[in-house]
């Protein structure tokens, strides 16, 4: 059967046939791919990025220091390893120069230390005398703001020339009270004379005397707001370098023994080749050197020993800073 006219298109609609799903799947594989390309950026860009920029980051996503990037714990390095402890940020090259320069010191400190002690002392300038006023524009006015500080006189137990010699004061009271009371005299007028050197400081360690059974005992106590030494380290500050100076010239006008005593806090090092015990006789022979800077004879140094953490001023905190101290005991009559 033939058919002349134009082809006839029969369509067949089936019930039931399941729609295609169009291009979905090409959005969700374009994310991914976008996704993928972000990242591999990034990690170019941060792999071709300096460290000096990478610092500057963190500090930008930090602004409040709200964690400190930087490690400042004893016992995250080892001094013996040179290993220092990893922080968030990688030290630049300016941080090993200064870490370098700092550990070279530290041996310095142990082969000549006398010549180190003298750099350091030179570190940081002193503080203005308190209370004083000076003419800026008065070019006679005195420079050099660190005045000697002079051993008072000892009292004299003769009698002018003819006149009997009074009675003591307190003749009758026992030898032991009257040790006592003098022994307190000292005590008061040694600390004022620390303190007047410590006043010569914009910083410094809390300064106290007080007596003991064996002498007069002169504790000098970190605090939150310093510290004597570098964290974990023999380095010390420069202020403690000139304190003890004037403190050894102190103790050379007065009589007795002079016992030296370091003591650390509970913190421990990451590394078994140093630990407080080390540390704290270490600081204490450190600071043997610092008072024969100020003219202590050497032969009057008796003892030096190192506590570590053993015998805290505050063991319901052994980590407190006041458990960090030197003690410097001058036994017998100090006069």
């Amino acid at each position: 059967m033939s058919h002349d006219g134009p082809p006839i298109i029969i369509k067949k609609k089936v019930e039931g046939e399941e729609e295609h799903h169009g291009g979905v799947w090409k959005l969700a594989f374009a994310d991914f791919m976008t996704a993928m390309m972000a990242f591999f950026l990034v990690m170019w860009l941060i792999n071709s990025t300096s460290k000096e920029t990478k610092a500057v980051i963190v500090q930008y996503f930090n602004p409040v220091q709200l964690v400190d990037v930087t490690s400042a714990h004893k016992g995250l390095r080892d001094p013996n390893s040179g290993a220092e402890g990893k922080s968030a940020v990688a030290s630049t090259p300016s941080d090993k120069k200064e870490g370098a320069g700092a550990k070279d010191l530290e041996g310095e400190l142990q082969k000549n230390p006398l010549k180190a002690l003298d750099a350091i002392a030179e570190g940081e300038p002193r503080a203005s005398e308190p209370q004083t006023l000076r003419d800026p524009f008065d070019r006679s006015a005195r420079t050099d703001r660190r005045a000697p500080i002079e051993a008072p006189p000892a009292e004299s137990t003769q009698s002018p020339p003819g006149e009997k010699s009074a009675p003591r004061h307190g003749q009758g009271v026992n030898a032991a009270e009257k040790g006592k009371a003098e022994q307190a005299k000292i005590a008061t007028e040694l600390q004022a004379e620390v303190e007047k050197v410590a006043a010569q400081e914009q910083h410094a360690p809390k300064i106290e005397v007080k007596q003991s059974e064996d002498g007069l005992l002169i504790s000098l106590t970190d605090d939150s707001n310093f510290s004597m030494f570098d964290v974990g380290s023999i380095k010390p500050r420069p202020q403690l370098v000139r304190i003890l100076a004037d403190i050894g010239k102190i103790l050379s006008g007065k009589r007795g023994e002079v016992e030296l005593r370091g003591h650390t806090d509970a913190r421990a090092y990451a590394g078994k080749n140093y630990d407080n015990w080390r540390l704290s006789s270490d600081r204490a022979t450190l600071v043997n050197y610092m008072l024969i800077r100020g003219g202590l004879p050497a032969a009057r140094i008796g003892k030096i020993v190192g506590f570590a953490d053993r015998q805290p001023k505050v063991p319901s905190d052994p980590l407190s800073p006041l458990n960090r101290r030197i003690e410097i005991l001058l036994k017998g009559p100090a006069r």
